[in-house]
């Protein structure tokens, strides 16, 4: 059976720096770092779903600015992942991370192409996100 999921990510902004966060060793994919976000549960709005998302996994409240980029990926070969990702902006600095991840960085640039996972880099690069940011 093959299955199509949607997700949101947010690059969160605060201060010139990108939260990313970092995946429970004992979760899929654990120890890779990231942005927060996860699936869209049935009949929510994407950008509901993000704020949802992000409170969920990290405490912050944040405001969903505009869209990135949308993706697709294929995380197994039944499975596919379309991502849409947006810009956001947190209200504060103060993170307090859900037991899915195990740990958290406000990342300047160099920072951020350092940690973050591969595959979300070259998604990054691809869409020109780099030159939408102002980090310092």
């Amino acid at each position: 059976m093959t299955t199509i999921v949607t997700a949101v990510k947010g690059i969160v902004q605060y201060d010139n720096r990108i939260l990313i966060v970092q995946r429970a060793a004992a979760d899929s994919g654990g120890g890779t770092w990231e942005c927060p976000g996860g699936k869209i549960d049935f009949g929510e709005q994407p950008e509901d779903s993000l704020t949802r998302e992000i409170e969920e996994e990290t405490g912050l409240a944040v405001t969903v600015d505009r869209i990135a980029y949308a993706s697709s990926l294929m995380t197994h070969p039944d499975r596919q992942v379309i991502l849409l990702v947006y810009f956001c902006t947190a209200t504060s600095n103060a993170v307090e991370l859900s037991d899915e991840h195990d740990d958290y960085l406000w990342a300047d640039d160099a920072m951020f192409r350092q940690n973050i996972a591969p595959n979300i880099l070259a998604d990054f690069e691809q869409h020109h996100i780099f030159r939408k940011l102002i980090l310092s």
